[in-house]
């Protein structure tokens, strides 16, 4: 029986070679950005206490610091807000720790959008392994690191946590969804949003996990199926319909022509109904 450590090490292997030009930040805990990391201009947190710019000089990318921010009055390094800022985010409250896992999945980070988590079961406890997209962002909709870093993903939260059980399907993945909790710390109450997903083949609307809709969406959409390997595979739900998994083992789901169905024997579209 392999031990903990072990699994981890061979699961966090298996990640840097099916994730592309990701890589392991972490399995515990939140790690702030580096230029090396960012491979591009733009404002990052150095450490929570520091703002920096990224500045490429001959080919090396080199951080330029640009504030201070003082933890005494409130302020944080904050990447959506450009600087210091008292707004919440992955330094504010420090106390926060790493990412919280709540189901099974993978995850966009709520606040830094280079960053994803990659939740699994270790007996009944819950693991996360933290990723980082590097020079890029990641994508909820794909599940891996294809969007530029002045997406809307980078520029805008992607969350609105006003009041306690407060909560939505997240933007670009309707899958995944969040739920606002109150946490206290350092004497203050904070809004933070918790991350869930609905089962596979649901989507998360009006507050509950529904089945969703193949028939309203268009073919060639990125769907939550759970590809075991690259190929292609029935919809056990639609004859019509069925999956086609890449080497990243990120699904596509497919439609057959009007008239066509998909046979699992040959793999293909064939004449006839179902």
């Amino acid at each position: 029986m392999l031990t903990l450590p072990v699994r981890l090490a061979l699961f966090v292997v298996y990640l840097v070679s099916a994730t592309g030009g990701s890589h392991v930040v972490s399995v515990t805990q939140f790690q702030t950005s580096s230029c090396a990391d960012r491979q591009a201009p733009g404002i990052i947190c150095a450490n929570c206490n520091t703002v920096a710019v990224c500045v490429k000089i001959g080919s090396v990318w080199e951080p330029s610091l640009v504030e201070a921010c003082n933890a005494d009055e409130g302020l944080y390094c904050n990447e959506f807000e450009g600087g210091c800022s008292t707004s919440i985010g992955s330094c504010n409250p420090t106390g926060g720790g790493g990412f919280e896992c709540n189901t099974p999945g993978v995850f966009p980070d709520p606040f830094n959008c280079r960053q994803y988590h990659m939740c699994f079961l270790n007996g009944n406890n819950p693991v996360a392994i933290n990723m980082d997209c590097g020079g890029a962002a990641f994508s909820p909709a794909s599940g891996d690191c294809s969007l530029p870093l002045n997406d809307t993903v980078c520029l805008t939260p992607q969350f609105n946590c006003s009041f306690v059980g407060q909560m939505a399907a997240w933007p670009g993945n309707n899958n995944i969804y969040y739920i606002c909790a109150a946490e206290t710390v350092q004497g203050n109450r904070l809004l933070r949003p918790r991350l869930y997903r609905c089962p596979a083949n649901q989507m998360f609307v009006e507050g509950q996990c529904v089945q969703r809709d193949w028939s309203n969406m268009p073919p060639g959409t990125i769907v939550p199926y759970e590809c075991v390997r690259p190929g292609l595979f029935a919809d056990p739900a639609h004859c019509r319909y069925y999956y086609s998994c890449n080497a990243e083992l990120v699904a596509t789901h497919l439609q057959c022509p009007e008239g066509t169905f998909f046979n699992e024997n040959t793999l293909s579209c064939v004449l006839g109904v179902c």
